[in-house]
């Protein structure tokens, strides 16, 4: 990784091996979120004139959760497209 780093050519790409990580660090930010958000719905929820906010907080935070990861998981799989992209250009070039 390191050699990768210091690699001026830029022959060895850092971001696809670095993705994986990334990906896992957006889900679980992600997931803290909601948790976040599940805890003040709950909490709202136990309020006399506030229980249909925390209702409607409770009942949404699993569709945010879901948008989010799905928004995250496209904006990576563009990324790793992009890249394999270049590493195929890369093979063709190599074999004329």
């Amino acid at each position: 990784m390191i050699g990768a780093l210091l690699d001026t050519r830029f022959d060895h790409l850092v971001t696809p091996k670095l993705i994986r990580l990334w990906y896992v660090v957006a889900l679980l930010l992600i997931s803290m979120q909601c948790l976040v958000f599940l805890a003040l719905g709950l909490w709202i929820l136990t309020w006399e004139d506030g229980w249909a906010w925390g209702l409607m907080t409770v009942i949404a935070t699993p569709l945010v959760w879901l948008f989010e990861a799905l928004m995250v998981r496209i904006v990576m799989e563009a990324v790793v497209v992009r890249f394999k992209g270049v590493e195929h250009l890369r093979v063709i070039k190599d074999k004329i």
